[in-house]
């Protein structure tokens, strides 16, 4: 737990973010910087946030690696009935939900960057995930 706060500390130092309001379930985090200009950020939000994903092509297998954009939970479905986004083997195309990512309260909608195959899912239901995690592999 300790490294996961002192990761958000360092995303949060590193960004042109001036104050972080976050809670994670009982625990509640909130910093602020006095020394850089503020940089408000706006979301807009009726439903899903669509983020877009970075993506890592290793050259080793020639499977792309789709990361999280953001510091936070990660949902295989969209809600607790219902099934999920994909499984392994599944031939998924490019724009595709892969899984959700919440973030404050923000539901991010993890689309699929290629068309291709999943090969893995790395992470499981309700994990808390770092920024630039590795979540899923996709092959050709």
């Amino acid at each position: 737990m300790i490294e996961n706060i002192e990761k958000i500390i360092k995303i949060f130092e590193d960004s042109k973010i001036a104050k972080l309001d976050l809670e994670l379930g009982d625990m509640k985090i909130k910093l602020e910087k006095n020394d850089k200009p503020v940089q408000p950020i706006y979301v807009e939000s009726a439903g899903l946030e669509q983020v877009q994903t970075e993506v890592k092509a290793s050259a080793a297998d020639n499977n792309t690696h789709v990361k999280s954009p953001v510091v936070g939970t990660f949902y295989q479905q969209r809600a607790e009935k219902h099934p999920p986004f994909i499984t392994k083997g599944q031939k998924v195309k490019k724009g595709d939900v892969l899984c959700i990512i919440e973030a404050m309260k923000v539901m991010n909608e993890i689309t699929s960057p290629v068309d291709g195959t999943i090969i893995d899912i790395l992470v499981n239901n309700e994990d808390l995930v770092q920024f630039d995690q590795d979540l899923i592999i996709i092959g050709e």
